[in-house]
């Protein structure tokens, strides 16, 4: 096991991942539970028959409900509950893989419907992929140590 850290976590991330993030989760979880019709729709075009919900889609789309309300609960709690960075850097990317796998998906889903050119993505799909890369961004520049102060230091001491 590795040893706990002390590195303080800036401001910004103690805000951010277990206050703001834990809400667009939520919006996530909400429409996946009651208006799968909104996430589908957020992929496919509700006129494209793969829009139409059938009952393997209400089954993965509770599946993915139920992870959005997992990671809220994490997010809001165990981030909560320690301050130790390395904890919160292994939580992040994990978060982050599934960021990337929403990205793969949508990318597989306009392939499908031959729509890759920007001139036929959907404000829908420049909706997703824009909140879920900001987000993406925030994890990166998280775990990429920015606004930590110098590398190893933690907070920098004025003299």
């Amino acid at each position: 096991m590795a040893p706990s850290t002390s590195t303080a976590i800036p401001s910004f991330y103690r805000i951010f991942f277990p206050s703001i993030d834990p809400l667009i989760a939520l919006s996530g979880a909400f429409f996946a539970y009651f208006q799968p019709d909104v996430t589908m729709s957020s992929m496919f075009p509700l006129s494209h028959a793969w829009a139409r919900i059938t009952p393997a889609h209400t089954m993965l789309l509770q599946q993915l409900g139920g992870w959005y309300i997992s990671v809220i609960f994490l997010q809001v709690f165990l981030l909560r509950y320690t301050q130790d960075v390395n904890i919160w850097k292994l939580f992040q990317f994990s978060v982050l893989i599934t960021d990337a796998a929403l990205f793969q998906s949508l990318w597989v889903a306009l392939k499908a419907q031959e729509r890759l050119q920007i001139e036929k993505v959907r404000p829908e799909e420049w909706g997703t992929a824009a909140i879920t890369g900001f987000v993406a961004v925030v994890r990166i520049l998280f775990l990429a140590g920015v606004g930590f102060g110098k590398k190893g230091g933690g907070i920098k001491k004025r003299n």
